[in-house]
């Protein structure tokens, strides 16, 4: 009997604190890259440091503002139809992966740039979200 009363508490009391942390994660605010202090560093020192030492490179750079400086070597579209810039990282497969949030009209393939993001980790190529072109 005693079980059965914890059960029918403990489960709905679960339920509702997940379904609070859930509707707070939704609704937080949005990190404004703006107005972020950030590091600043070159493309390739950046993958350089990301493709020989990962770990390391996220204790530096995982989750924080950077000012990365580089030359672009490719900008397209993503699968939602956002603005991406791709760094020239000195490796001829892959480079830094940079989402504007607001598209580049004048940006072409060999262009010194200067983008403002978020590091959230390396796949193949660093990958920079909600970035902002400098200059």
């Amino acid at each position: 009997m005693n079980v059965k009363k914890i059960f029918l508490f403990a489960v709905p009391a679960i339920i509702i604190i997940s379904a609070a942390i859930g509707w707070y994660q939704y609704n937080k605010p949005q990190q404004d890259v703006a107005s972020l202090s950030a590091q600043a560093v070159t493309a390739e020192n950046l993958f350089k440091e990301y493709s020989s030492n990962e770990p390391a490179a996220n204790k530096t750079y995982l989750n924080k503002a950077l000012e990365v400086s580089g030359k672009v070597l490719e900008v397209k579209q993503t699968q939602q139809a956002q603005q991406q810039v791709i760094l020239d990282s000195g490796d001829p497969m892959f480079g830094i992966a940079c989402t504007l949030d607001q598209p580049a009209l004048n940006l072409k393939p060999g262009d010194k740039v200067t983008i403002k993001g978020i590091c959230t980790g390396y796949l193949n190529d660093v990958i920079l979200i909600k970035s902002l072109l400098l200059n």
